[in-house]
């Protein structure tokens, strides 16, 4: 069996405009997910909407969106709502790190609390017409509260469950408890998919050897910082320079507030991009205040 390569989300980065880009130019990606939505006012915010228009995805071989693991009526109402957008898969979250959610008994936070997640597995179980995949730590301070969050998904019976193996507290910095997420792939009804710390081909040859029961691994990072990284044989300077300015143009024509609205999602998405670039390059990025000074600093860190 193939092993399924998936895109993690990257909140601010793995928008409408990179994933079409990406897929256009690189691709190697089975199936790219949504970033985490919430409610606001009661209602999906007008800018995720339009993130994950289907039609605006259309041309993606899958795209998952994803909610946030929480309470059980606010995760239903966002479930309908995908429902009723034409939707009939959708991952949860059960892995966000972010302490103010956290806290709340949301994203990973929810994991030592197996009941508050039976609740809320068997009130999106009971929302006719969609299937489910699941997103999630070992456990939000301990790396075996995975034994009893399993159980608690039940209802759901998700399609696959992707595993992060460390705790929410850890964020992304620290061990991965490896011994852990061999015991839960053993001990997992469903397919498990291994996301993190997978920087390079290497890694991920890597981690499908010493978990060869994985059904995918799930990139998140490293495919922001090298979108060809699935594809190597795609890492050519008209690639890359395609790529940007997909970007480029992508956000022109969808961001409303001109010119220094433009110049400042193409400054951020340096945060991560090509991180090897020239180090006097990347700081001219970072300073431009227009965009010919930015495209002259960039056209320096393109290949």
């Amino acid at each position: 069996m193939k092993t399924q390569l998936f895109c993690a989300p990257l909140q601010g980065y793995t928008d409408v405009v990179w994933r079409e880009a990406h897929n256009a130019v690189f691709g190697g990606v089975d199936c790219y997910y949504g970033s985490l939505l919430r409610l606001e006012r009661g209602e999906l915010r007008r800018h995720d909407r339009r993130d994950i228009d289907p039609q605006a995805n259309a041309s993606l071989p899958r795209f998952v969106p994803q909610l946030l693991g929480g309470a059980a009526d606010a995760a239903v109402a966002i479930a309908v709502a995908l429902r009723d957008m034409g939707y009939t898969e959708v991952d949860i979250n059960l892995g966000c790190p972010h302490p103010p959610l956290a806290l709340h008994h949301k994203g990973s936070g929810l994991l030592p609390y197996p009941d508050e997640l039976r609740r809320m597995a068997e009130a999106l179980a009971a929302v006719d017409g969609l299937r489910y995949s699941v997103k999630m730590r070992l456990g939000w301070d301990d790396d075996s509260q995975w034994r009893d969050a399993l159980p608690a998904l039940e209802p759901l019976h998700p399609v696959h469950v992707t595993v992060h193996p460390r705790i929410g507290r850890q964020g992304y910095r620290g061990e991965l408890s490896l011994g852990q997420m061999e015991a839960l792939i053993d001990a997992c009804p469903w397919p498990v998919i291994y996301n993190g710390e997978l920087q390079t081909l290497d890694n991920i040859n890597d981690v499908i050897g010493r978990f060869p029961a994985v059904a995918g691994v799930m990139v998140g990072r490293a495919l922001v910082a090298d979108p060809a990284l699935l594809v190597p044989e795609r890492a050519t300077a008209r690639h890359y320079r395609d790529f940007h300015d997909r970007l480029f143009e992508g956000y022109r024509s969808r961001l409303t507030g001109g010119d220094h609205q433009l110049l400042s999602k193409m400054q951020s998405l340096w945060q991560y991009f090509l991180p090897n670039s020239p180090r006097r390059a990347l700081k001219a990025i970072a300073k431009a205040r227009t965009l010919d000074a930015y495209l002259a600093a960039a056209t320096q860190c393109l290949p």
